[in-house]
């Protein structure tokens, strides 16, 4: 019969398992994190999610369109540049 002796410290893999669960979109986020900003990150962007009334969302499309633009590139457009007018009150 062989006698294992269980380590005392945590191991490379529990370590390298419990990277993996924080690293999961529903994973409890850091205190300053959760303080400042909602979303899920991907990549360098933070996803975020909102409802509109269907006609203007349709009005959204369609000068996406017109600009070639996908929706949520006409959307981060229009923003930024409400944001900077609102800056330069």
């Amino acid at each position: 019969m062989t006698i294992i002796k269980r380590p005392t410290h945590p191991t490379t893999t529990s370590r390298k398992t419990e990277t993996f669960t924080q690293g999961a979109p529903d994973a409890a986020s850091p205190i300053s994190d959760t303080q400042t900003s909602q979303g899920v990150m991907l990549g360098k962007q933070r996803q975020v999610s909102f409802a509109m009334p269907p006609e203007l969302l349709e009005r959204v499309d369609e000068a996406a369109r017109k600009l070639s633009l996908t929706r949520a590139g006409y959307m981060k457009m229009v923003l930024s540049r409400g944001l900077e007018a609102e800056g330069k009150k």
